[in-house]
């Protein structure tokens, strides 16, 4: 697994925490998220017997390159992106436009010539308006360092799935994994977005795990809710009926 892989694990375990200590807060709001609770016990079950194998195949702290030159291309293009962003909601330019819009939620279900077509696009777009991007911040290194990334990564995203070990087999499990449980976080940040203003201190304490496990996250802009009264603690159920959620994390994820 990578680093990304494990550090979204670890924040989405601990969304689970929350959301079994506030579970009778929510679960009154809408029941039909119950199975989405499952769904995310379930995903977080899987991430750890993919974790305790990989363990068994390579060291703790495995990744294979290809996971590793494709993270480093996609943290190149994020600056890129957001500075492309703002000169096209300045003046709009369709030269830019669809690099541009490209959001970390299309680029992380992105792998190989899909994700290469992307990242192209953007070091493309980012070439082409290298002067206009210094006025956002966004550096000649850093558009330098997109191109360094894909260089990289090109060789490797051509490596079929059916000559990798054992271990990278499990790894694009974890891959899978990782895209399944960010659908059901998503559906959860949709969910209690709507409970900003009924629930703040749930909706609080659920912002709070996301920002600490994921730089991407961007909590709703309403300004309801967060840091607006209680603590959280209303209608949870306590440690005690929590049980196993606040216990130690199960390994790799401590």
């Amino acid at each position: 697994m990578t680093d990304r892989e494990e550090a979204y694990a670890k924040m989405a375990r601990q969304l689970y925490r929350v959301l079994t200590d506030q579970r009778p807060q929510w679960e009154a709001r809408n029941p039909d998220m119950l199975a989405d609770f499952d769904q995310l016990n379930s995903y977080l079950q899987a991430m750890d017997e993919v974790a305790a194998r990989q363990g068994g195949v390579a060291s703790a702290d495995y990744s294979d390159a290809r996971d590793q030159a494709e993270h480093a291309a996609e943290v190149a293009a994020g600056p890129l992106v957001r500075g492309l962003r703002a000169l096209h909601s300045s003046v709009p330019n369709p030269a830019i436009a669809t690099a541009a819009g490209y959001t970390p939620d299309q680029l992380d279900p992105k792998h190989g010539p899909e994700l290469l077509g992307a990242l192209n696009e953007i070091a493309a777009a980012a070439e082409g308006a290298r002067p206009l991007l210094a006025n956002q911040g966004v550096t000649g290194e850093q558009i330098d360092a997109l191109t360094s990334a894909i260089n990289l990564y090109t060789p490797l995203s051509a490596i079929p799935n059916s000559i990798q070990s054992q271990g990278g087999k499990l790894s694009g499990t974890a891959r899978e994994l990782t895209k399944s449980l960010r659908s059901v976080v998503k559906h959860f940040d949709q969910f209690i977005d709507t409970l900003r203003g009924e629930i703040p201190g749930l909706v609080e304490r659920y912002d709070e795990a996301r920002e600490a496990g994921d730089p991407n996250y961007v909590k709703n802009s309403t300004g309801v809710g967060r840091n607006n009264g209680g603590d959280g603690s209303d209608g949870g159920i306590g440690q005690a009926a929590a049980g196993d959620a606040y216990g130690p994390e199960a390994n790799p994820f401590q």
